[in-house]
């Protein structure tokens, strides 16, 4: 018998940033749970001087990272693309917000898991004198980079936004040491939990946690989670399902 509200009784601390927030909080309280909104991550444009040096008539790839990414690009380059440069986007998400602007997303992976998913599609296996833009925060992930060079692409940046650790209040801090289960979706954002909440939460790491990779899993088993779990990829849909299926296995 499937039960009508799977994670009814339960807090889950909710730590995408504020504005990808939204959709994630609305499914869980769906689902009979209370969502305890904690963004870990505060998100600001850069100064865009990368954009202002770039040429779009040299880029046969345009690649947006995150949602994050098309937004704050679009705040400062608000002029039509060049019809012969192909967008790529890293999920669902991305693609989403990348439609939501009028941009014809030509590239995304079938799950939502980043460069990962990217890097495994025929279109992106040969690149002999492809220039691929990758549109990301400041210091991303170098492996997609990595990897399109080796496969003889020649790859620039355009880092249109910045993450930094969000002041936060000691009110919202004892409330969230108050969820039963955490999620973060990213290595940024365990590292910035735990700079949060750890001497708040003595416990915190005995605390079932979600994430959305088999590699941030890693990364917060070394921190020291001791309940990890992971879903099938980044989207508000699969962290949902995780989440019920959590709530099966603990007996929620």
């Amino acid at each position: 018998m499937v039960r009508e509200h799977p994670l009814n009784g339960l807090k889950i601390l909710v730590t995408r940033p504020i504005r990808q927030a939204a959709g994630l909080v609305d499914l869980i309280e769906q689902q009979g749970g209370e969502a305890l909104l904690f963004p870990v991550i505060e998100i600001s444009p850069t100064s865009f001087e990368q954009l202002a040096a770039w040429n779009p008539q040299q880029t046969h790839w345009l690649v947006f990272v995150s949602r994050n990414a098309v937004e704050y690009f679009l705040q400062a380059y608000a002029q039509p693309l060049p019809v012969h440069i192909k967008l790529a986007a890293a999920g669902e998400g991305t693609a989403q917000a990348m439609r939501e602007h009028g941009l014809k997303v030509a590239l995304q992976p079938e799950l939502s898991n980043g460069s990962e998913g990217l890097l495994q599609l025929p279109e992106w296996q040969q690149m002999d004198q492809q220039q691929v833009v990758i549109v990301r925060g400041e210091g991303g992930r170098e492996l997609m980079a990595d990897t399109l060079r080796a496969r003889g692409a020649t790859i620039k940046y355009l880092e249109v936004y910045r993450r930094q650790l969000p002041s936060v209040s000691a009110e919202l801090k004892q409330q969230a040491c108050s969820a039963d289960w955490l999620t973060a979706t990213s290595a940024n954002g365990v590292t910035n939990l735990l700079s949060l909440l750890s001497v708040d939460c003595p416990h915190i790491l005995q605390k079932p946690l979600l994430v959305v990779s088999e590699r941030i899993k890693a990364f917060a088993v070394e921190q020291g989670f001791k309940q990890v779990h992971v879903s099938l990829d980044a989207s508000d849909g699969a962290i949902i399902q995780r989440l019920i299926e959590m709530g099966s296995e603990h007996g929620a």
